[in-house]
């Protein structure tokens, strides 16, 4: 047996007050009698008394101690371990692929049907299975792990819906297999719209498989990719993957288009099952790329079309405007993809610059420019509401994960010259010196906005090693084509407002069953996720694309998330004779003796002593 709460034997030395209370009984009184001769018959009858006599004198004391003994048992949670004999588990798979989106002449979706055919197979089970919920999609991933909590997987079961993917049931139904093996007495259901191909195929041995929905003719895209040819580096390479799901064969058209040119197409005819792949050569750099596949009678079109661009950082123009503006730009010019050029104030023409982001060493502009902007020491600046500086007399506070200091030791930055600002309300506080800010960023009027108080000129501090990591973190961080505010968290029904382009006229949102939903200037451009998968966001100057950026949705599923193989709760262990040991508390049959003793004290006290 073992005790969850030790502590609270503590309470056992409430027996000592009842003790102290019960000796302080009050002073005998002196009474004078005409004899004594009743009295000695009394002391004769008690001298003579058994100890039975002594414990229907003292029951009262007796049942008090013994109240508060077992109530300090109830407080110190005895629990023993106990071995509970449980139903084979059963592992529940269901088809998530894009495919399951397609509605039935009574216009009812095959995700719907399989899931009222899962959730009648769940309510014919054993109260005593174990169950585990598994999707096949993408990315498979276990929803619920061995519970015998029913409402609990039905729950989850309710809220699954088709990704715009093709779903990977091999690894689904491993992950199955883990959780509830056949060989060892387990069930694995799949609920999917695929009949398989071959019976003998190993993938589906030992599991029950219900086919929802009717033949349907669908041509998909199954993967769309980019990338810069060897031979020629200013050409680019496409490869499609198309896959006829359908029962007969069918033709197709494919179209890739780069940026916003016009398409290059190509025929395909593909049999049942068939999965072709195609090269499209010589399509030209572009901010991003669209694939699709038009086919007559589809079923599905939310899996003809696809997006990508090229797996290369984003080209960025920034100019360094300042008296002594060199060391800055070469710490630029050394991160990836970015060209920096030195302007001195007094050369400076905001009218005829085009730049993608600005670094203002030592002065702020009138006009402040339209993108990112980054202000080295700046003086007082009204419209972006700093105050003139003040020198930092003490050390630094830095907040945590600030995307600017990241893999910095604050204590490298430190000098002599100093200067911090009063935080301005669009501002986040990376580095504070008391209630002045030492480095503040954030997004203000639509532009990146970054405010840096310590030293860049100083003697030495081009030749740090912090310095160049930290002008990496401000160009990754100051980056306008990324339109998602760094450390946005995605989470359902919370859009998050997207940071356009300076010169971006129109965004395009498209989801993973591939709606897309355009802002047009000035109504601001949000990301609502939805349903997981890959969210689309492409960036538009007139009929330009000038950016387009790729987001993966994952959602953190709230509940119990357990592992393949691993059962769920702690201190859980399942063995091959499908037995489960788990803890069994036992205070409160503990609790329920402290009440039975109560009632027995208050039946002595009131009904066989009577109140003397």
């Amino acid at each position: 047996m073992n005790w969850a709460a030790p502590l609270a034997f503590a309470w056992a030395g409430l027996t000592l007050v009842v003790l102290v209370f019960f000796l302080l009984r009050p002073r005998r009184q002196r009474i004078v009698v005409a004899s004594l001769f009743v009295w000695r018959r009394t002391i004769q009858a008690r001298a003579d008394d058994t100890w039975l006599a002594w414990l229907r004198r003292h029951a009262l004391l007796l049942l008090q101690l013994l109240t508060i003994v077992v109530f300090t048992l109830a407080l110190a949670r005895p629990e023993r371990l106990a071995t509970v004999e449980l139903g084979p588990p059963v592992a529940v798979v269901m088809d998530v692929s894009a495919s399951m989106a397609i509605a039935e002449g009574d216009g009812t979706s095959r995700i719907e049907r399989a899931r009222e055919e899962a959730a009648a197979f769940l309510n014919s089970l054993d109260d005593d299975r174990r169950t585990s919920l598994i999707t096949a999609g993408a990315v498979p991933r276990t929803l619920v792990a061995q519970t015998s909590d029913r409402a609990e997987v039905i729950r989850f079961l309710s809220g699954i819906e088709p990704e715009a993917s093709h779903g990977r049931l091999d690894t689904a139904l491993d992950m199955a297999r883990s959780l509830a093996s056949p060989a060892a007495g387990g069930i694995v259901a799949l609920f999917t719209d695929q009949p398989p191909v071959e019976a003998s195929n190993p993938v589906y041995a030992g599991v029950r498989t219900v086919v929802v929905g009717e033949p349907a003719p669908n041509v998909a895209l199954d993967s769309f990719q980019v990338r810069r040819r060897l031979d020629k580096p200013d050409t680019v390479q496409g490869m499609v993957a198309a896959r006829n799901d359908g029962t007969t064969g069918a033709a197709a058209e494919i179209l890739v288009t780069a940026g916003r040119g016009s398409p290059t197409s190509r025929a395909i005819s593909l049999t049942a099952g068939e999965r072709q792949i195609l090269v499209f050569d010589d399509l030209p750099v572009a901010a991003g790329y669209q694939a699709e596949v038009r086919a007559p009678d589809d079923g599905l079109s939310a899996d003809n079309l696809a997006f990508a661009s090229l797996a290369e950082p984003s080209r960025l123009s920034v100019v360094v405007v300042g008296n002594d503006p060199w060391p800055i730009v070469r710490a630029l010019q050394a991160v990836p993809a970015v060209t920096a050029q030195a302007i001195a104030v007094d050369s400076f023409d905001q009218d005829n610059s085009t730049a993608d982001f600005y670094v203002f060493q030592g002065f702020a502009p009138e006009l402040l420019p339209s993108t990112s902007a980054v202000f080295v020491q700046p003086p007082a600046v009204p419209s972006l509401g700093l105050d003139a500086p003040t020198s930092a007399d003490t050390h630094p506070l830095a907040m945590a994960n600030s995307p600017l200091l990241k893999s910095i030791d604050v204590g490298d930055l430190v000098s002599g010259s100093d200067v911090t600002y009063a935080p301005p309300a669009w501002a986040q506080v990376d580095l504070s010196v008391g209630e002045r800010a030492l480095l503040a960023h954030g997004v203000v009027d639509g532009r990146r906005t970054a405010v840096i108080g310590f030293d860049m000129a100083g003697a030495g501090v081009s030749q740090a090693p912090w310095f160049p990591l930290f002008w990496s973190n401000v160009v990754r961080w100051a980056d306008p084509f990324a339109p998602l505010p760094d450390g946005a968290h995605l989470e359902p029904g919370r859009p998050v407002r997207l940071i356009q382009h300076p010169r971006s006229d129109r965004v395009a949102v498209t989801n993973p069953a591939n709606e897309t939903i355009e802002f047009t200037m000035p109504k601001p451009a949000v990301l609502d996720v939805t349903v997981p998968g890959a969210y689309t966001i492409r960036q538009f100057v007139g009929q330009e694309l000038v950016a387009q950026t790729s987001i993966d949705y994952v959602p953190g599923i709230a509940g119990r998330i357990g592992l393949a193989g691993v059962p769920a709760g702690p201190g859980a262990t399942v063995d091959s004779a499908q037995r489960i040991q788990h803890q069994v508390e036992l205070w409160p049959w503990v609790a329920g003796l402290v009440l039975a003793l109560v009632l027995v004290e208050w039946w002595v006290f009131h009904r066989v002593r009577g109140v003397r």
